[in-house]
């Protein structure tokens, strides 16, 4: 059963920094440009993460919709932005896919291959024989932690621009850790919901791994960004920040790059697969779609919007559970 844990906390772990982490472009939109007030909105993601996550597991319903949702409005209305949510991070991860393989293989339509060739692996990843998803989960995460490390341990190129925030950005630092909060647990309701198997002890300890996890590498993230504002503006800001590597640096952020879209892509085709059940490949073929939108667009304006209205009903659904006698 601990074993079990910490698998769940790995996929869990899989599908929020995959989504919300790998290019940077995420922790620079939601946290950074908010400066000091940034280490306050990465401590809302964190709270709303873990006492979500944690409701999910002690509700027992379909990727985070109670039971008792079914047939009803609540229930059809978490089905529509949860699908819509699926879909479009399974079309940004794919985007991010084909782009990544686009820029790390030196051969023709390097891009399709690559977005054909992810789509297919996290199509094999959702299957519930195949228990390779959390290790892939581990590998993503100490990627990640290397990027970071790295990138906080190379100089400075500039000096950081912490005095820039005011007291009037706080509201809205909140507001966007909130958002990104909301959107990544929605996506990791799937593996939350695995966490209904275990001990009441084991869930606690669950969720902390999920928190801890999280709360370290946004942190670490955050701080190399903070430093060195220029990296704001970038595209991909990790792959500029260790660009001084080389060939290493390059390749150890094409590795977490992708490592983190088929992490989420697989966890966005779950959570279809919950919810659509025989209608799962027209799912698929919907993240193929919107897949030709690419990941910028997704992450600014269609993520916050999904991602607010999945909190909503999360919390929703955790105080509905809590007040129940």
């Amino acid at each position: 059963m601990e074993k079990r844990t910490g698998r769940v906390a790995a996929e869990i772990c899989g599908a929020v920094v995959g989504a919300g982490f790998a290019s940077g472009k995420e922790i620079a939109l939601f946290f950074s440009r908010f400066g000091v007030w940034s280490w306050a909105g990465i401590a809302t993601a964190v709270a709303v993460v873990g006492t979500v996550c944690l409701g999910v597991m002690r509700c027992p319903g379909v990727a985070g919709m109670p039971l008792c949702w079914q047939g009803r409005v609540p229930g059809r209305l978490w089905t529509a932005l949860f699908t819509g949510l699926m879909a479009a991070t399974g079309g940004a991860m794919l985007a991010g896919a084909g782009e990544v393989a686009a820029l790390l293989l030196p051969v023709r339509g390097a891009y399709w291959l690559g977005a054909a060739a992810t789509l297919g692996l996290a199509w094999m990843l959702t299957g519930r024989k195949l228990k390779a998803l959390p290790m892939v989960s581990r590998a993503l995460i100490l990627c990640l932690a290397a990027v970071v490390v790295l990138g906080a341990a190379l100089p400075r190129r500039e000096a950081a621009l912490l005095h820039t925030a005011s007291r009037a950005q706080l509201p809205a630092g909140l507001v966007c850790g909130a958002c990104y909060g909301g959107f990544n647990v929605a996506l990791a309701c799937p593996a939350a919901a695995d966490g209904a198997a275990l001990t009441a002890r084991q869930r606690r300890r669950c969720t902390g791994m999920v928190c801890l996890a999280l709360g370290l590498l946004l942190g670490c993230g955050n701080l190399v960004l903070v430093r060195s504002p220029g990296l704001q503006g970038e595209a991909l800001p990790f792959i500029r920040m260790l660009a001084p590597l080389g060939r290493a640096g390059y390749g150890l952020c094409g590795a977490a790059l992708y490592l983190a879209a088929l992490t989420t892509l697989a966890a966005a085709l779950r959570g279809l697969k919950a919810h659509l059940g025989r209608g799962y490949a027209a799912g698929a073929a919907a993240v193929a779609v919107l897949s030709l939108g690419g990941l910028e667009r997704m992450v600014a304006r269609v993520y916050p919007l999904l991602g607010a209205g999945c909190l909503a009903l999360l919390a929703l659904a955790w105080w509905q559970n809590r007040t129940k006698p």
